[in-house]
């Protein structure tokens, strides 16, 4: 046995109260970093950009720079084959990342206080901090997926993040419910200048939740590294390259891509739609698209969770990417002024992403464990792909919608106002998805998957019991004390 063998073997994966130990941690740390990432996206990121005279294009370059960022992923995955060390990537890049939004909050600020914010300078300083920050996920995403992939069980991954991700729910939605609450005040304040009011307030939700993200990784100290073996590889096209070499990967890639590039057309352009051209309140944006989607992925995390460790991955990316395609076209109707069917459309769709999310997660884990060669460069070369096409999807939706910026068209249709630039967006991205439905799901291939009406029967009878549950539950709970306070007259007596 060669000494980095033995070394290995002294540090593998947790096993008993160990294992419990860390999973419970890693649990713990998303609860607060779900608050960071809940106060650092919806209104608070689009309001900053919009009070620095952001243009449509830079809009969708904003959608698309974490797409972009991404290209890191590669490199990063090379040190991390090459040195086996997947946590101290994992704590290099998220430290970073989760500190830059201090200078993101700060020097914005400071620059559109001492030059004009429509001189362009303070949005573009804006604009490269939050590519850096993006850098730094890009540079431990893919050790922290390789690591967890030695760390949870793969028999019940599904499971487990699922439930992880519910409980991070608990946390997000507190979070954005008093994210909007404070910008709607500040909004209203006319003793300020409302676009400097916004960004000094958009500033402080950007440290707090600074604060809250660092301590989520803070919290990975205590799990165990599992240091993989080293692996070499001969250059960077060779590592590059091993991946593409396995048909099942590109067609799965092509599948998640093209998804990706669909849902990046939405980015921020939901949220302006929103704010610039509907006129709600922050609170109602912020209630519209994070807390009606994590109460309604409350719903279904755990059912998506365990209908992959049952019934396979493809099956609930079948299911959840079809029923992703009217979700996009029907925010088209949303300027009929119905606001109540923006609720509707984001509980759903984030309820059926929920479920691609948790499929593909678990997809990758199969394929980037310390016992799979080159996993760091799997998980990269997947990331890189997807991202391209997600960084594609955000600039052609920003050209777009600068070129479609006034342009409107009467369908003549009753209950139906003028389409305008957001609609098109909106009805590409249906397509879209559609055509990753139709083209290239049907090529990935999973011997032991189910069909997937299986699929739809498990999650249809899943998600009544918890409605059930949950309707049930105050009565549950009243006659708990009702037979807690018989109890107790029955001692006295």
């Amino acid at each position: 046995m060669t000494k980095l063998e033995i070394l290995a073997g002294q540090q593998s994966s947790p096993r008993g109260p160990a294992l419990r130990g860390s999973l419970r941690r890693v649990t713990i740390a998303w609860m607060f970093g779900s608050v960071w990432m809940t106060a650092t996206s919806g209104a608070p990121i689009t309001l900053f950009a919009k009070s620095l005279h952001a243009s449509p294009f830079q809009f969708g370059l904003l959608a698309g720079l974490p797409f972009i960022a991404s290209l890191i992923s590669m490199p990063a995955g090379l040190i991390t084959d090459r040195t086996g060390e997947r946590k101290k990537m994992f704590l290099l890049g998220l430290y970073s990342q989760r500190l830059l939004w201090i200078p993101i909050a700060l020097l914005p600020l400071w620059l559109a206080r001492n030059l004009l914010p429509s001189s362009g300078v303070p949005i573009a300083a804006f604009l490269l901090l939050v590519f850096f920050m993006y850098c730094g996920q890009a540079i431990g995403g893919p050790a922290w997926t390789s690591w967890m992939a030695d760390i949870v069980p793969e028999r019940s991954r599904g499971k487990y993040f699922g439930r992880r991700r519910c409980w991070g729910i608990l946390t997000a939605i507190p979070a954005a419910v008093i994210t909007g609450w404070i910008l709607d005040r500040v909004t209203n304040n006319g003793q300020f200048d409302s676009s400097m009011d916004l960004l000094r307030w958009c500033g402080y939700i950007f440290i707090a939740a600074a604060i809250f993200g660092l301590t989520d990784i803070a919290l990975f100290q205590g799990v165990p590294s599992v240091t993989a073996l080293p692996q070499k590889h001969d250059s960077i096209l060779r590592f590059f390259y091993q991946p593409l070499r396995d048909p099942q990967f590109l067609w799965f890639a092509g599948y998640v891509g093209t998804l990706t590039f669909a849902v990046s057309f939405m980015g921020q352009f939901v949220t302006l739609y929103m704010i610039d051209k509907l006129h709600v309140t922050n609170m109602q944006t912020q209630l519209m698209l994070i807390v009606a989607p994590s109460v309604a992925q409350l719903f279904v995390l755990t059912g998506w969770g365990k209908a992959v460790d049952r019934l396979g991955k493809k099956p609930v990316l079948a299911l959840a990417s079809l029923g992703l395609v009217p979700v996009g076209l029907g925010w088209c109707f949303m300027n009929s002024g119905a606001i109540w069917f923006g609720y509707l459309l984001s509980g759903v769709g984030a309820a059926l992403w929920a479920g691609i999310e948790v499929a593909n997660f678990n997809m990758v884990l199969e394929m980037s464990g310390a016992d799979k060669p080159g996993g760091a460069s799997n998980v990269a070369v997947n990331s890189i792909i997807i991202n391209i096409a997600g960084c594609l999807g955000g600039i052609i939706a920003g050209l777009i919608a600068q070129w479609l910026h006034d342009w409107t068209y009467d369908l003549s249709v009753i209950g139906l106002a003028n389409v305008g630039s957001y609609e098109v967006l909106f009805a590409l991205s249906g397509m879209m998805r559609l055509l990753a439905v139709v083209v290239f799901l049907p090529k990935i291939h999973e011997p032991q998957a189910k069909p997937t009406h299986d699929a739809l029967r498990f999650m249809t009878a899943n998600i009544y019991n918890n409605l059930f549950n949950a309707v049930l539950l105050p009565l549950r709970v009243a006659r708990l004390k009702v037979k807690e306070q018989q109890t107790i007259e029955h001692k006295k007596n």
